[in-house]
């Protein structure tokens, strides 16, 4: 019997399938909004609960590409800056930057993908293990891995969201990626809530809960305990302040980009930073942003001698960014002077911005024709001397270093008592990345229990404490000083006891044992 064609039926179906794209794409849009600077961080739940629930009954295929229309809304909305350093600090032609953008968009929107496609291929029942074990796991398995290939992007990683949420109190027993696996399960548990309500259409019956009395209270229940108890541990202090508070001032002299490092500016720029920091020599370190001075160490010479006679005068020091050739290498550095002396070379590069990894060597050639400026910068070493001023141990960081978890570690691990990132967000005009990169200082400061003073040459710079909450700040895109009293920290959270591993290699054990279980239920 021959079917009849019924349009209806076809413009119905035709329209649910292009809503489960377009639901995709705005969910992902809408997960940029939990981060900084609007900072909802309940969209850090809502979002990536729709994007499961529209993975639920796809194949993998399909889930593939809602995975890729779901970080191109997420990440074409959260790091759109990048369109402003290329196109408008770079020079480069608007076609030519909006093409690097979306390219660095849809690499971003891969990772999601993939984990997408992987999720339904190897596990296709929509059951408890898929929601609540294998869903958050894989999340947090594709951002670890975002983290370090390619020397690693670790920005608006889910975990970041939640610095002001009630989740807070996890962050310095797991760190980011374990936080970032209770809020994935957070979402699982959410979108439990509702799939009795939402079976007949998406699919999502849980086949491992019976009774539907269960199926509501056991994701309520989960939510209510994981929650209160993060809201609970926000309360307990895992580090102690130490000593006498020391004074510093953070000098943001907002210097345009576009006269930064045109050598008929420098002077003017100099004398500015001069200016800005005659009525603070009372304070004990005084710290100007990354590149501050934009002259090589050795042909600034005679401005670095005046400038630490002035601070031995005033028994104090001055920490500045500055650019260092050692051995016919080239360091994005930061350097101490007056009553205290120390270096920090920067160790984690911006690819293409300060350096081109050996392996695209080819791409010097085709980056010259495309007139797109950039350094050569050489990492600094992994073991550095330590960056010891105003008797403490200062744990040093330059430009988006502060994002890296294994790097903050570090510092801790060589006894850092107070954290320093100086940076310059210039680059990326008034967008979401100023607030984004301050979002990520505090959640660094909340994880490891410490004080850290955040500083950018047009802002945002701030004094962030011990549990992640700012102590000053200063506006954006103007000029100004922000004097503060911060303290050394002593002890160690449980994350910088313990790190990052213990979780991920958690996590994959448990996707293998949850897979190999899953073989073995369907043999039998």
């Amino acid at each position: 019997m021959k079917m009849r064609f019924n349009p209806l039926r076809y413009v119905e179906k035709n329209l649910m399938s292009y809503c489960k794209e377009s639901s995709a794409l705005l969910a992902g849009g809408l997960l940029a909004f939990a981060f900084a600077p609007m900072a909802i961080y309940p969209l850090a739940i809502f979002s990536p609960a729709l994007l499961l629930l529209l993975w639920l009954n796809s194949s993998a295929e399909r889930a593939f590409v809602l995975g890729l229309l779901f970080g191109i809304g997420f990440y074409g909305i959260g790091v759109s800056w990048v369109f402003i350093s290329i196109h408008e600090f770079a020079h480069t032609s608007l076609f030519l930057a909006l093409l690097i953008t979306g390219l660095f968009v849809f690499i971003l929107a891969l990772f999601i993908a993939i984990q997408a496609y992987l999720l339904n291929r190897f596990f296709p029942d929509n059951n408890l293990i898929k929601l609540y074990l294998i869903f958050p796991s894989s999340w947090v398995f594709t951002e670890w891995l975002r983290s370090w290939i390619l020397t690693g992007f670790p920005w608006l990683l889910l975990g970041t969201s939640q610095v002001s949420g009630p989740l807070r109190g996890y962050v310095p027993i797991l760190g980011l990626f374990g936080l970032s696996f209770l809020i994935s399960l957070s979402a699982s548990l959410f979108l439990s809530l509702f799939c009795p309500f939402l079976n007949k259409r998406f699919n999502c019956q849980l086949s491992l809960i019976k009774n539907p009395r269960l199926r509501f209270l056991f994701p309520l229940l989960g939510l209510i305990i994981l929650w209160t108890s993060g809201y609970a541990l926000s309360f307990v202090h895992w580090t102690k302040l130490v000593g006498k508070p020391i004074q510093v001032s953070l000098i943001q002299a907002n210097i345009p980009q576009q006269i930064k490092w045109e050598p008929q500016y420098l002077q003017a720029s100099l004398i500015h930073y001069q200016q800005l920091t005659q009525s603070h020599w009372n304070s004990r370190l005084i710290i100007w942003p990354e590149a501050a001075i934009p002259l090589l160490q050795e042909k600034a010479g005679y401005f670095l001698k005046q400038l630490n006679k002035q601070a031995r005068q005033h028994k104090t020091t001055i920490i500045t960014g500055i650019p260092i050739e050692k051995d016919f290498q080239y360091y994005n550095a930061m350097i101490a002077l007056g009553l205290d002396q120390a270096s920090y070379y920067k160790q984690r590069l911006v690819i293409f911005g300060e350096y081109l990894p050996w392996w695209l060597i080819w791409a010097h050639g085709l980056l010259n024709l495309l007139d797109i400026p950039m350094s050569s910068f050489s990492p600094g070493p992994k073991h550095q001397a330590l960056f010891r001023v105003a008797n403490l141990n200062l744990g040093p960081f330059i430009c988006y270093e502060i994002a890296y978890p294994s790097l903050v570690r570090q510092a801790l691990k060589a006894k850092a008592q107070l954290l320093l990132t100086i940076n310059d967000d210039a680059w990326f005009g008034h967008s979401f990345a100023l607030a984004q990169h301050l979002q990520i200082g505090q959640f660094q400061a909340l994880a490891t229990g410490r004080y850290l003073a955040f500083l950018s040459n047009t802002g945002m710079t701030a004094i962030v404490t011990p549990q992640g909450k700012l102590a000053g700040k200063l506006p954006a895109f103007e000029t100004g000083v922000l004097t503060a009293a911060v303290f050394k920290t002593s002890g160690m959270t449980p994350w910088v006891y313990l790190g990052d591993d213990p979780i991920i290699i958690f996590l994959v054990g448990l996707c293998i044992l949850c897979y190999a279980y899953q073989r073995c239920q369907n043999k039998a």
